[in-house]
């Protein structure tokens, strides 16, 4: 699964929100069109409404001057262009119903249509008599009193009032459109505050995910260069960033480890080609102290000299092993690993330990000897190995004691834990010490926890000491278990 925190989810989070960015401003723009579109519309239709309500106007006192121009100017034109007039009315009359788009304003050309149809009522009366069928009173009280008190100040009002309804209209569309331009520029804003918040957010998400960790990380570098391989890089930021780091660090441990291996070869080589050439003229002079020793501790002498003598010969002889021993440590091995059973190893290594054990009356407790314990290591070196520790553990223990041997599986590890109860180690064993311990027995060495310190790492194993649960000292020889082993495990 993908860590939320990462690059990836980033590029995921910013690639939806730019869409959503594009969604909303494509649905503003839609919405901004249609209401224009709309507004447009509208406006043009109350446009259409006023012109056409001025035009009818005009025709209505157009089509009146024809009838004073027959009665008055007895223009015999005039019955023509009155009835072109009448039908230019009704054509208009026809439009602004249909332009209508509420009932008030619907309502109000009603009453302009029955005002209108009141006038001409008359004037269709008027126009039938003849032109001079009217005496000079009788047409000034007709156009005079009549027609303009009384039908044209009707109609003249129904004209004013639909005109008033249309103006009202055209202002409450100005208002809403107004009000519509309000929204669309705060609706418009909201992609634009929302891409200025995820400009902040990324800055702020690449400063704490990459930009400062990456500042951590050449810094580190940087030191690493300068030989501080101790130094670590703190792993925080993005998943992209915590794997770099971590990978660092575990570059960093191996670079370490590695230059202290490193250390630790050139010093064991150097002592690997000292230590012989001492080795060899230590050696000569020993062998004729002994040979001397030998030959001159008689029995014909004192118990005293031959004890000197036999003295003597015991020096000679801890040395000589001591020397082997110290050879043996530093010579180069070339472990040669293959299938074994740990258990086996151990009970190998206390066959060799037979007298020992029965001069000390040391007894052997075993656990873990139900089923094989397999790991793949070299039999001869890892057996050597523990030999050293479990004479040590024999070495420790007091007349009458028990050494406790364990072997399991453990962590995908095949492990041997030795405990004895002696008084305990006199020093604490480290992986890194290249030189001989301090040893407490009378032929030992000090080199037998060296040693398998070195038989360990030879194979990729682990020593630990610790103190034991009754006392003395518990050893733990841990090496890779075998792979099926380790699968079953």
């Amino acid at each position: 699964m993908t860590r939320l925190y990462s690059l990836r989810s980033l590029q995921i989070v910013y690639g939806m929100a730019f869409m959503a960015l594009v969604v909303i401003a494509g649905v503003v723009g839609t919405v901004g069109l249609s209401l224009s579109g709309h507004g447009s519309r509208e406006a043009q239709r109350v446009g259409t409404l006023l012109q056409a309500v001025e035009h009818t106007r005009g025709d209505l006192f157009r089509q009146m001057k024809e009838v004073f121009d027959y009665h008055f100017l007895q223009d015999p034109d005039a019955i023509r262009q009155y009835r072109d007039y009448s039908a230019r009315m009704a054509e208009k009359f026809g439009t602004l119903a249909e332009v209508a788009g509420s009932e008030d304003e619907s309502a109000a050309i009603e009453r302009l249509i029955a005002a209108y149809a009141a006038v001409r009522a008359r004037t269709d009366e008027i126009m039938d008599r003849n032109s001079g069928a009217f005496s000079d009173a009788e047409r000034l009280a007709l156009f005079d009193t009549e027609l303009e008190g009384n039908y044209l100040s009707a109609a003249e009002g129904a004209f004013d009032a639909a005109e008033a309804v249309f103006v009202l209209a055209r202002a409450r569309l100005e208002s809403e459109i107004g009000h519509l331009l309000w929204v669309a520029l705060a609706v418009l804003l909201v992609p634009i505050a929302l891409a200025a918040l995820l400009l902040l957010l990324a800055r702020g998400f690449l400063q704490r995910a990459f930009v400062t960790p990456l500042s951590e990380v050449l810094q580190v570098m940087s030191a690493f260069g300068a030989g501080q391989l101790d130094r670590r890089v703190p792993e925080h930021g993005a998943a992209e960033m915590v794997a770099l780091q971590q990978a660092i660090n575990r570059m960093a441990d191996d670079l370490a480890h590695s230059r202290e291996a490193l250390v630790r070869s050139e010093k064991q080589a150097t002592l690997g080609a000292l230590v012989p050439v001492v080795a060899h003229n230590i050696r000569n002079p020993l062998a004729g102290i002994r040979a001397t020793a030998q030959v001159l501790g008689g029995p014909d002498l004192s118990d005293d000299v031959r004890d000197g003598f036999t003295g003597i010969i015991g020096a000679v002889d801890r040395l000589e092993n001591w020397l082997g021993s110290l050879l043996s440590y530093l010579n180069p091995l070339q472990p040669k690993k293959d299938d074994h059973d740990l258990g086996a190893c151990v009970d190998n290594a206390l066959a060799l330990l037979e007298p020992r054990l029965a001069e000390k009356q040391v007894a052997i407790r075993r656990e873990g000897w139900d089923a094989p314990v397999r790991a793949a290591f070299d039999g001869h070196l890892v057996e050597q190995a523990i030999y050293g520790l479990l004479a040590n553990a024999v070495e420790a223990s007091p007349e009458g004691g028990t050494v406790t041997v364990s072997v399991r599986y453990f962590d995908g590890e095949a492990r041997l834990d030795i405990a004895d109860d002696g008084p305990g180690l006199p020093f604490a064993p480290s992986p890194r010490g290249l030189f001989p311990g301090p040893t407490t027995k009378t032929y030992g060495s000090g080199l037998g926890i060296p040693f398998a310190f070195k038989i360990c790492d030879l194979h990729d194993g682990r020593l630990a000491f610790a103190a034991a649960a009754g006392g003395g000292t518990q050893v733990t020889l841990a090496l890779p278990a075998a792979p099926a082993a380790r699968d079953s495990s």
